[in-house]
């Protein structure tokens, strides 16, 4: 092999090699640009967290809710011995059923 087309050759490999790391450049700046767009919405997300903090923070405390009032339970008797039979019948009932 002559010593040109050893140079030849050499040069064409170097060509090549340029290409791939062109191409593989490319792809990194691509990647980049994709994870920069990434990078800002998730900075964006973050600050509009720190500014609900920050709002929530800013309100007044509120009191505690009062429990609501349960409802007097019936002394009748007739109460008692409806709830007897809703628990023992152990399925869903019509009034008619109960009565």
């Amino acid at each position: 092999m002559s010593e040109n087309q050893q140079v030849k050759a050499i040069l064409e490999h170097i060509e090549t090699r340029e290409r791939e790391l062109a191409d593989q450049a490319g792809q990194f700046r691509a990647r980049i640009e994709e994870l920069t767009a990434q990078l800002g919405e998730i900075e964006a997300e973050s600050e509009n967290l720190r500014t609900t903090r920050k709002t929530l923070l800013a309100f007044p405390a509120l009191s505690p809710t009062p429990e609501p009032e349960r409802p007097d339970i019936p002394d009748h008797p007739a109460y008692q011995q409806i709830l007897t039979a809703l628990a023992d019948a152990g399925r869903p009932m019509r009034a008619r059923d109960l009565c």
